[in-house]
């Protein structure tokens, strides 16, 4: 018998095998078309009818399973009356059991491949929505969180199954049970009125839990983003502080919510209990002679199942229904004005020049560049999964071509190979010529580029403006400063600048190539958990702690009452003083029992989890990197907040189904004793679906998890679009580093999909035999039940394997989760090993020389790729943690993104900042000569009278005699 224990949360960490017959790419396809088809009251459900043969069989086999368990609560009906002779009897309850088992392992299995379907089917909606030109910014939050949240819609089929069986249910009750059928059907009628106003509470308070979510794993990816150098930036203990506090705001949401859990876990595990016990009580005082058995218990379970499975359908699926409302907003919101339609244009003239700050600038920036086009962003972010793509599909003479354009705008071998492996580990200079090299290796038309020439010296300017001015017949150069404008960009002025005069004035870029490198390198993932670390009982430690006792009382209360009252209504069909009595007390227990068990399974992870997060937040710096930003999030993103959902009840249910198990095999034994032999049969059996379904699905799960964080970093990436270079080539590739994502994501999912599979396989053979033996004992061997009826060695039994299947499932899924609290919990520890780049010590000395003389304002210049950035993070490494900051040109943690927000932050620190060092580095490239020797004078009289020193550097040569002293690189 399997009657309501789905978790709802496997159906996100066990993915399904939909690839194998129909591309994710194909599948989205049908979804449009029936979306447009469809009216728009129920377009939804083109989620659930694009994979029209799962839909299918996910109905057509819950359909079989609620047929066998119909035919099993009339077969026991008719064993407690007598009707049919034990071998018709024993083969209806066989056939019945066998079509509940088959349904039941079809059903599960394809719900999971349902689910996954619909999951995939808003990541590329999702994907739609980011290709467009502008889209809101809480669309990044949502991406993060929506689609494992909208896949729950996919049970809108399940829900339809489950009315099916209340109906039939509900007409069961009433034909074999009379008044006391209709007096049970009443009372769980009134429960379903509780629980669905319970839904209704529970669903404000999620919505808010879910928003405030997507912040906190956006914030999260921002600050992974911004590693290594982000932990000598001003405002990083901000971005720290502000995601503590949206967990905090989270904590109190979760504090709210543990009342309405409290009451729900009572709806779900004590209430039936509850209810019957209140039945038999009436019933012994208004109708003493009523038929009241073990059939009605059976029937009874078997309907409120159904009811509770369609509240949590209801639940999952009414809890999906807003963000699929925004997420339609998000998809019907306009894609591009007339006007702006009209400003992105591209030019008559071979070159053009605009302030960044125009209003056609603005539209460039943020508009789809079309086919021929390309566009170069300032301070370019390089997904390493998309240069993969480009470069393995990449014809041999783009790649040459690429590599003769980097090496003629100065770039080194090296550093091309390491932009290939790792781009971060660039400086900004060579960011951006290796960004405009492999954009022009698409042979683009029109080529856009944001400020592109303010990271680069004035010589390397000259240089890379006129290898651009080759390659392309027309480029649009958005500029903050005059001075950044190359003179190739002039009109008149035919001066150009030889390749070799670059080289030649860069002397150490030959000498120390990795001295242009700003960053580390990052060539390491997060590690797996161990799977020997990964136990129950540390699980259980780190989320209940000490108040383990009180939830083991709790689940002893639960387990009893609910054994204890069927035992009671067992020994008499009829109904007295003696079994209200006992009922009354069952009831109590039932109450008390779910107080004791589920208020501190919810509110005692709360705290702990909190004090988790925080300590791994606050070490950051220590393991994370725009590498494993993606496998970040995902750990403190989707991991966490199973830890705080799904993990506590997946740990509890450990000790209900244990202490029920113990005592359905002593009550189905005391009936039955030879049935003690069935159970030692399937002993072997049980432990072979534990370990082994183990053996598949730990390292199932772990690779499904890492994939994850491929794939989830790539849609990252896909959020953050117009923060990347442009062009057809590297469009081309992020589609290919999108699907290669998403098919080694599913094909993960597909080896943990046949690994659930099998294990179910395995654990439903064990309750087919556990079952069928049972009836054979009760039914065929005579003077063996004579302690307890024939027809309640059959409830217990198919109640005890329910619970046998439970244990087994419950057991494997806490190793699933018990990984999952590791993979958190692991990252308390972990730390990176990284590696400094070399810097030119020489420089460094003098830098250090020049601060030790006193003088406030220092100018850092020489040539792109000279290692000015480099020598700053050599400099912060050498002061005590406090006293020295870098700021950059952009505040990756400021609330809004601007490209003043780095000067922003540069006048806060040295207006209000405790740092004695401040470290500028290229904060002021934004800005025109005019108002760079403003801000210059501004700094001089922030600083006066104290003990600060600025260090800034330079590409801009204008307000040099600002400074007592200039230090430059090419000297």
């Amino acid at each position: 018998m399997v009657i309501n224990h789905k978790r709802r949360g496997e159906a996100q960490s066990a993915p399904s095998l939909h690839l194998r017959d129909m591309p994710i790419e194909h599948l989205y396809v049908r979804y449009q078309r029936i979306a447009r088809n469809l009216p728009r009251r129920i377009r939804w459900l083109a989620l659930v009818f694009a994979p029209t043969s799962t839909s299918f069989t996910v109905f057509t086999a819950g359909l079989l399973n609620v047929a066998g368990a119909l035919m099993i609560t009339a077969g026991i009906g008719q064993v407690t009356s007598g009707e049919r002779t034990p071998g018709s009897a024993i083969w209806l309850l066989i056939f019945a059991f066998l079509a509940e088992s088959l349904g039941y392992w079809v059903k599960e299995r394809q719900e999971l491949i349902l689910t996954i379907a619909v999951r995939q089917l808003t990541y590329r909606r999702f994907r739609d929505i980011f290709s467009r030109s502008s889209h809101p910014p809480e669309a990044h939050g949502h991406v993060l969180t929506y689609p494992g949240q909208i896949s729950q819609f996919a049970f809108v089929v399940d829900f339809a199954v489950s009315t099916v069986q209340i109906i039939a249910f509900l007409a069961a009750s009433l034909a074999l049970y009379g008044a006391s059928g209709a007096i049970a059907t009443l009372l769980i009628t009134g429960l379903v009125f509780v629980s669905v106003r319970l839904i209704n509470l529970v669903g404000r308070l999620w919505e808010q839990y879910v928003a405030l979510e997507g912040e906190r794993r956006q914030w999260i990816q921002r600050v992974a983003n911004a590693l290594p150098r982000g932990r000598s930036i001003p405002s990083w203990g901000t971005a720290l502080d502000k995601v503590a506090s949206i967990r905090n705001t989270e904590e109190q949401l979760l504090r709210r919510r543990v009342p309405l859990q409290v009451l729900n876990g009572f709806l779900e595990r004590g209430a039936l209990t509850a209810v019957l016990a209140v039945v038999a009580v009436l019933g012994a005082w208004l109708w003493p002679s009523a038929h009241f058995g073990i059939g009605i218990i059976l029937a009874a379970r078997y309907l409120y199942a159904a009811v509770q499975n369609n509240i949590v359908n209801y639940r999952v699926i009414r809890l999906a229904v807003p963000m699929m409302r925004e997420l339609d907003k998000l998809e019907s919101s306009p894609n591009c004005t007339v006007k702006q339609q009209d400003l992105v244009g591209q030019p008559s003239n071979s070159r053009e020049v605009l302030a960044s700050t125009s209003e056609r600038a603005e539209a460039l920036r943020t508009s789809v560049t079309t086919p021929d086009s390309a566009f170069v962003p300032r301070n370019p972010e390089v997904s390493h999964s998309v240069l993969s793509a480009w470069r393995a599909s990449a014809s041999p003479h783009q790649v040459s071509r690429f590599t003769s354009l980097a090496l003629g705008m100065g770039l080194t071998e090296d550093v091309i190979g390491r932009f290939w492996q790792d781009a971060t580990t660039l400086s900004s200079g060579e960011r951006h010529r290796a960004a405009v090299a492999i954009v022009l290796a698409d042979k683009p038309d029109w080529l856009i580029l944001d400020d592109t020439f303010a990271a680069l010296d004035p010589v390397t300017r000259e240089v890379v403006a006129e290898r651009i001015l080759e390659c392309v017949p027309t480029c649009t150069l958005l500029a903050s400063s005059e001075e950044y404008v190359p003179s190739a960009f002039t009109s008149g002025n035919d001066a150009r600048v030889d390749p070799l005069e670059l080289q030649a004035h860069s002397p150490g870029a030959a000498k120390e190539a990795d001295a242009g490198s700003t960053d580390v390198s990052e060539g390491q993932d997060l590690p797996d958990p161990e799977p020997k670390r990964a136990t129950f009982r540390r699980s259980a430690l780190l989320l209940f702690g000490p108040h383990l006792v009180w939830i083991t009382c709790g689940a002893l209360l639960l387990s009893g009452s609910e054994v204890a009252f069927a035992l009671t209504i067992a020994h008499s069909d009829g109904l007295s003083a003696q079994v209200a009595g006992v009922s009354a007390a069952c009831a109590l227990a039932a109450i008390v029992g779910s107080v004791m068990f589920f208020g501190p399974l919810y509110l005692a992870p709360i705290a702990r989890l909190s004090d988790l997060h925080d300590r791994i937040i606050r070490r950051l710096d220590r393991f994370a990197s725009p590498r494993t930003s993606g496998a970040v999030m995902g750990r403190m993103g989707e991991d966490f907040s199973d830890l705080q959902m799904s993990v506590p009840s997946a740990l509890g249910s450990v000790f209900m189904v244990i202490l029920q198990t113990f005592m359905l095999i002593g009550g189905a034994v005391a009936g039955a004793p030879l049935f003690i032999i069935a159970v030692l049969a399937v002993a072997p059996l049980a432990m072979l679906a534990m370990r082994q379904g183990s053996k598949w699905i730990l390292p199932a799960s772990t690779t499904a998890a890492n994939r994850r964080g491929d794939f989830i970093g790539v849609v990252g990436a896909q959020a953050g679009l117009h923060a990347a270079p442009v062009s057809a080539g590297l469009r081309r590739a992020g589609e290919e580093a999108y699907a290669h994502s998403e098919a080694a994501y599913v094909s993960s999912s597909i080896q943990l999909a046949n690994a659930y599979a099998l294990r179910t396989g395995l654990i439903q053979l064990l309750v087919l035999s556990l079952n069928v033996s049972a009836v054979v004992l009760a039914l065929m061997v005579e003077g063996l039940n004579s302690v307890v009826a024939p027809a309640v060695v059959i409830y217990f039994a198919v109640t005890l394997s329910s619970g046998i299947q439970s244990t087994v499932e419950t057991l494997q899924q806490v190793g699933v989760v018990s990984l999952t609290a590791e993979r958190v919990r692991m990252l308390e520890e972990y730390r990176a090993d990284r590696s400094y780049p070399p810097v030119r010590s020489a420089d460094l000395a003098l830098l250090e020389s020049v601060l030790d003389s006193g003088c406030s304002m220092v100018a850092l210049i020489g040539p792109t790729g000279a290692g000015k950035s480099v020598m700053l993070d050599a400099l912060y490494r050498r002061y005590p943690q406090g006293e020295v900051v870098i700021v950059p040109d952009i505040d990756p943690f400021a609330s809004e993104a601007s490209n003043s927000s780095g000067l922003m932050l540069a006048r806060s620190v040295l207006r209000e900042g405790a740092a004695r060092l401040v470290l500028l580095d290229e904060t002021l490239k934004g800005l025109t000569p005019s108002e760079e020797r403003a801000e210059l004078e501004s700094m001089a009289c922030a600083i006066e009278g104290s003990d600060k020193q600025v260090v800034i550097v330079l590409h801009s040569r204008s307000n040099l005699d600002r400074f007592k002293e200039v230090v430059n690189l090419d000297a």
